[in-house]
């Protein structure tokens, strides 16, 4: 089934900042956490206490290592992380990212050490059930398509807000700030989603799935990007409370 080009555009951007840009500076490190067999799930659960729980919707574990190329830290989305997840008393097994599994091993594991993502990313506002703080949550608030030229040819422009929710004022303020830099002049590859995404749907790393662009589209560029920031809501709810946004258009050429 083909997704039409402004789920494209959303997932581009989702992708990015929760796997490219955040995890450079809110990884959160676990080790020699035990591990525990779930005959109901066939696999080997973490017995994590860690709060805000790993797991949580919209965290996980990592799954890409890092890299420095000329004394700049990126991520590795290529391949599968060797030296994110560390498995004791297993030698082979594969990894449920999302919930903390170990399944198939070829021996009893034990206890694991892995990085995990500090902050839950979602798509569109909370609700009134959100996951544990800190939070960001995208969310696109309206689109535009645009000619550029006599014939063929648009600029489609997708404005979107992005909304932290912290547990401080300084935790808010770094989101911010990291989101921001990640954002302001940069530009964007427009990766196909139709084929999958980094991970299966039982959180296992997705082998046959290699990020492309999307024959057609120029590069994203990021524009407008205005953040705001009003200080601490002293009686809002505990959610609310530290909270601030981020609002940018995304502009794509399109054929």
């Amino acid at each position: 089934m083909s997704i039409p080009y402004l789920k494209i555009y959303e997932l581009s951007v989702a992708n990015y900042l929760k796997y490219e840009v955040l995890p450079k500076q809110f990884l959160e490190q676990e080790q020699n956490v035990a591990l525990i067999y779930d005959a109901s799930l066939d696999g080997y659960v973490s017995q994590s206490n860690m709060i805000p729980s790993p797991v949580s919707a919209g965290r996980g574990w990592a799954f890409f290592d890092e890299l420095s190329i000329s004394g700049n830290v990126v991520i590795d989305t290529t391949a599968e992380q060797t030296s994110r997840v560390s498995v004791i008393g297993a030698s082979t097994y594969d990894i449920d990212y999302n919930n903390g599994i170990i399944y198939n091993p070829d021996s009893t594991p034990t206890a694991v050490s892995y990085y995990w993502n500090y902050v839950s990313f979602i798509l569109g506002w909370p609700g009134t059930d959100p996951p544990p703080l800190p939070v960001v949550a995208l969310d696109v608030d309206e689109s535009v398509r645009q000619g550029i030229q006599l014939g063929g040819g648009s600029n489609d422009i997708l404005s979107c807000s992005l909304y932290v929710f912290s547990t401080s004022e300084i935790e808010k303020l770094e989101i911010i700030g990291q989101l921001y830099d990640a954002l302001y002049n940069r530009t964007l590859t427009i990766q196909d989603w139709h084929e999958g995404s980094y991970l299966n749907f039982d959180g296992t790393f997705n082998t046959s799935f290699t990020p492309t662009p999307v024959s057609g589209l120029g590069h994203g560029f990021f524009s407008n990007v205005i953040s705001s920031s009003s200080g601490p809501r002293v009686g809002w709810s505990e959610v609310n409370r530290h909270r601030g946004k981020i609002t940018f258009d995304l502009e794509v050429l399109r054929d």
